[in-house]
């Protein structure tokens, strides 16, 4: 097998935005720093997702020294602080799987998402206080999480290719919105890593990614396509009744730092599964 090496590093501040591609990121007890820490949220406590707001994938939200810079077309920049006053009261934000305290931005951020995308919503920020737990099924210690399910997200750039070698238009890696993107293996082999190592970081794989029709939104254009690429992805990636790419990832270590370039060395293996 070649070397294996962490070939992309990308960050998504606000959940269902666009994100930024960075040289280097902090780990911290929830993931990669600043990590799906802001969301969007409608009038119930919801939050907002591409597949019924695909305009959120046309706000690219990138990190300064000590500011989210946001920009959206025909819209100004944006700065949002990456520290928020102390003085504010928490908010409720519900999803299928229970709820969780945020906390609410600002009425200027409101304001200009809602300009862009027309509905009413809010803009929170979960705070280190906050209990948010993976799942206990797939918990190692206790593990936190932010707005996601799980605190890393790895896609294979074979498998992408592999993917877009099937597809009249190739599409590029924004559209499955992974953290952390490796080359250097073939195809799927991620589906059989069990524990592997970027540089002393300790990754366990718990769990391949449902992909829904959310891949189906075009950054591009902030606009759904039609059907693909998830067709193609079920007519070979479909395992009960689930269509599976990319692993989701939870580190041992709660500190550290990842760099693009790290080598990374598969420790121990599991059975891949079979399609049905």
């Amino acid at each position: 097998m070649a070397d294996l090496f962490l070939s992309q590093i990308r960050i998504y501040p606000i959940k269902g935005c666009n994100g930024t591609d960075v040289q280097e990121a902090q780990m911290d007890a929830r993931g990669l720093r600043y990590d799906r820490r802001w969301l969007l949220i409608n009038e119930l406590g919801l939050g907002l997702q591409q597949f019924d707001n695909p305009r959120l994938s046309q706000i690219v939200v990138s990190l300064e020294d000590d500011a989210l810079l946001l920009q959206a077309p025909g819209m100004p920049f944006l700065s949002i602080p990456l520290q928020l006053p102390r003085i504010r009261s928490f908010v409720t934000v519900r999803w299928y799987q229970g709820k969780c305290q945020a906390l609410p931005v600002s009425e200027e951020a409101d304001v200009w998402f809602q300009q862009f995308l027309h509905i009413p919503c809010q803009l929170v920020f979960m705070p280190e206080s906050t209990p948010r737990f993976v799942a206990p099924e797939y918990t190692i210690n206790h593990d936190l999480a932010a707005f996601t399910s799980f605190p890393y997200h790895l896609l294979n750039a074979g498998s992408l290719e592999d993917l877009n070698q099937r597809l009249d238009t190739p599409v590029s890696v924004e559209r499955f919105r992974p953290n952390l993107v490796v080359s250097g293996a073939p195809a799927f082999a991620e589906d059989s890593w069990h524990t592997f190592q970027i540089n002393a970081q300790l990754f366990h794989v718990v769990q391949p990614c449902n992909r829904c029709a959310i891949v189906t939104v075009d950054a591009g254009t902030g606009t759904r396509t039609n059907t693909e690429p998830l067709t193609t992805l079920a007519h070979y990636r479909t395992f009960n009744r689930k269509v599976l790419f990319g692993q989701y990832l939870i580190s041992e270590d709660i500190a550290g730092t990842l760099c693009v370039g790290d080598p990374l060395h598969v420790l121990t293996y599991q059975r891949p599964r079979t399609t049905v």
